[in-house]
């Protein structure tokens, strides 16, 4: 489970941050797939291609593939709608936050890989507890929208690069899902019933609730 949040890092880091000289050749050192087609010399346009796909996907929406949940979700396809908020309250139980929210929601792919690699990580101290939670977690989140985020990316990106990144995460995610159903002896949920739970936790959570206050803040991984 290390290893698989080692990995889930790496591919988190991918999506947030764009590719350099550097980071390409860092890739191709660790043998990471597809980082050996690149040349040996990186031409400033090859670059160029990669910021402006880099740019569209995560930036400035021009492919139309958030890497934010909510707007998947949402039916008037918004940021920061209810999902960030379900999200967020999957940190805080765990005693997280996101540094700046502003700046990358709680609900941004990138946040949710982390979150699950810092769930693996502590998979050691109860493995049946903290498995099941990192498989509920990415029933009711990130795998309700990952496939379609994919999907967009590699029919509208320029690059080969992102196409993959895209695609491998999704694979990387459905298979450790997978494993948690070996692991947990429990089947996949459908669509139709993660659906169905999560309309009686919004209806749920619509309910008059009485405010408490927690001072201070939580850390941030």
């Amino acid at each position: 489970m290390q290893d698989i949040a080692h990995d889930l890092r790496l591919l988190a880091d991918l999506h947030a941050t764009e590719l350099t000289r550097e980071r390409i050749q860092e890739l191709q050192a660790i043998d990471f797939p597809l980082a050996q087609d690149f040349p040996q010399e990186i031409p400033d346009s090859l670059l160029d291609e990669l910021a402006t796909d880099f740019a569209d996907i995560y930036l400035n929406g021009r492919f139309h593939a958030s890497p934010q949940e909510s707007v998947w979700i949402d039916d008037e396809e918004l940021i920061c709608q209810q999902p960030m908020f379900q999200v967020r309250e999957w940190y805080a139980k765990h005693e997280l936050a996101v540094p700046n929210w502003r700046k990358m929601a709680d609900d941004n792919l990138v946040n949710q890989l982390l979150f699950i690699a810092h769930l693996l990580d502590k998979a050691e101290d109860d493995p049946q507890t903290i498995l099941q939670e990192v498989a509920l977690f990415m029933d009711e989140h990130l795998l309700r929208w990952l496939q379609p985020f994919a999907i967009r990316v590699v029919d509208r990106c320029d690059t080969v690069f992102y196409a993959y990144l895209a695609l491998l995460t999704y694979n990387h995610i459905d298979k450790l899902r997978m494993t948690l159903v070996e692991i947990l002896g429990v089947p996949r949920p459908t669509h139709e019933e993660i659906e169905t739970r999560m309309k009686v936790r919004q209806r749920v959570a619509a309910q008059p609730q009485t405010m408490q206050y927690y001072p201070g803040v939580a850390p941030s991984w």
